[in-house]
């Protein structure tokens, strides 16, 4: 279920929601202690973690392959390793081939390893199991995805991004506990994609709508239809008002689209007089294979904006630790 961040319906549960979101974040308070308790260290990998507090909706894929690139530029080698959440293969854990399906990788694993073909992607529930896959397949830098809560591993360096905007962000974990990361950066929209970010705020950029074939297309003021199933479905919207969007429409995160949506998506297309549907990177993933070829289809990408020495810190202390 999605609901609007200004609309009457949230207004109307958060009281209810902060009750039970105060018994929720305290379980999970003592369960991040109680796991840290029984840490373990791994001298001999690189692990960079990328958390968030809140039930998504912050940007942690964007960042996963902003560090993957980074790493990539300098001759690295790495692994990421991400839960695939609701996958067939979440419990069991596997490594990730561009051959899956996201119904069995899960959607955010099968978009970062088509960004990423010649790195592993690891997922599974048992976060220790995909480090020791990673570790057997000689790869020595780890990102790891939603690291947060495996207070159990010793991370070499933790990201926290925080989107306070998001009108749930609060609700997983107590705002205090950021302060474990090693760089906390707050999600502050700059406006203008050439305009300086302030310190430690990050932003995003969507300058590119690619059709099935990864093809940049120019639309120019050709009216769209947008939908998105992300955790932050508002600002995938404001994203698209940039265009000419006559209608927008939002799933929930990790929706699994069926033909049906795709049939009701194309009707809304034509009702509100759309030339293209545009969704986002991640949606693109799941329905690519059960898009008609009738329906004319774009996906925008979207990537995240960091201060110039966010990347540089994590480069240098690996660098310095030898595994660069």
């Amino acid at each position: 279920m999605q609901f609007k961040a200004n609309s009457a319906f949230p207004r109307l549960i958060w009281p209810f929601l902060n009750l039970a979101s105060l018994v929720f974040k305290s379980i999970s308070f003592v369960n991040i202690k109680i796991r840290a308790l029984r840490q373990k260290d791994f001298p001999k990998l690189f692990i960079i973690s990328v958390d968030n507090l809140s039930f998504g909706g912050t940007g942690k894929t964007p960042l996963v392959m902003a560090i993957g690139r980074a790493l990539e530029k300098k001759g690295a080698r790495f692994a990421i390793i991400s839960r695939g959440y609701r996958s067939r293969y979440e419990k069991k854990g596997i490594c990730v081939h561009a051959e899956h399906s996201y119904k069995e990788v899960g959607d955010e694993p099968l978009m970062l390893k088509a960004s990423f073909p010649t790195q592993d992607v690891f997922i599974g529930r048992d976060r220790l199991c995909s480090l020791a896959a990673a570790a057997a397949k000689n790869c020595r830098i780890l990102i790891l995805d939603d690291g947060f809560q495996s207070s159990h591993i010793k991370k070499d360096f933790s990201v926290m991004l925080i989107n306070s905007g998001h009108p749930y962000f609060y609700l997983r974990n107590f705002k205090f506990m950021s302060r474990r990361a090693d760089r906390i950066l707050t999600y502050q929209p700059a406006g203008q994609a050439e305009k300086p970010l302030p310190a430690d705020t990050y932003d995003f950029v969507t300058d590119k709508l690619l059709n099935a074939a990864g093809q940049e297309v120019t639309i120019g003021a050709a009216p769209i239809v947008a939908f998105s199933a992300l955790g932050d479905n508002d600002r995938f919207e404001n994203d698209m008002r940039r265009y000419l969007l006559t209608a927008f429409r939002g799933f929930s995160d990790h929706h699994a689209f069926s033909p049906a949506d795709l049939h009701s998506l194309e009707r809304l297309r034509k009702e509100k007089g759309g030339e293209w549907l545009v969704c986002s990177e991640k949606d693109f993933c799941k329905i690519k294979n059960l898009l008609p070829a009738a329906i004319p289809l774009l996906y925008a990408r979207n990537e995240i904006r960091l201060p110039n020495d966010t990347i540089e810190q994590i480069i240098k202390h690996a660098t310095e630790k030898g595994f660069i």
